[in-house]
């Protein structure tokens, strides 16, 4: 009942042809293991480090173009904000530059319609004094006309002259003035 070595190879079914040829299959597995290793895994490994330090630097790179791209962000909304501030302040100087003008064309229109009045009262006066003096030589020439005729009926030239000045001191400088 104990087996031997030679029987328990013949009930497994190993015979020595089987073991070599295992043997060759072993070490044709290592070799090539080591061969594709060589040909194939190195190589391979290598472009996946190569690949793997390519996307570092593009990821190192996306990271460089992000913070470029945020420094970039917020000196665009600084000068955004500098150029509404400019605008506030350029649309409250014309709105104040407006109003100070349609002052000045108020008050303009005010002191021209105020010369106008005023160039009208001259005109007014000039004119009144003007109708003034022409009603006084005509009220002279029927008073010398009325006098002188008056006067050759009545009176020499002696009290003739008497009675024009007695006129004149009667009817005095303020009848003439007003």
């Amino acid at each position: 009942m104990f087996l031997t070595g030679d029987s328990l190879f013949r009930i497994i079914g190993f015979d020595s042809q089987l073991i070599f040829d295992a043997l060759i299959t072993g070490v044709n597995v290592f070799i090539l293991f080591f061969a594709l290793s060589y040909f194939l895994f190195n190589p391979v490994q290598k472009a996946l480090k190569n690949r793997s330090d390519k996307i570092k630097n593009e990821i190192e790179n996306a990271k460089k173009q992000e913070s470029d791209a945020i420094a970039l962000k917020e000196e665009y909304e600084k000068k955004l904000a500098e150029t509404r501030t400019e605008v506030d302040k350029i649309i409250d100087d014309a709105k104040k530059n407006a109003k100070k003008m349609s002052e000045d064309i108020v008050n303009n229109a005010k002191t021209e319609a105020q010369n106008i009045i005023n160039r009208g009262n001259k005109e007014v006066e000039q004119e009144k004094a003007k109708a003034i003096d022409e009603l006084k030589n005509q009220v002279i020439s029927i008073s010398t006309v009325l006098a002188s005729k008056i006067i050759k009926e009545n009176v020499s030239a002696k009290s003739e002259d008497k009675l024009f000045e007695e006129a004149l001191n009667e009817i005095g400088a303020d009848t003439w003035q007003g």
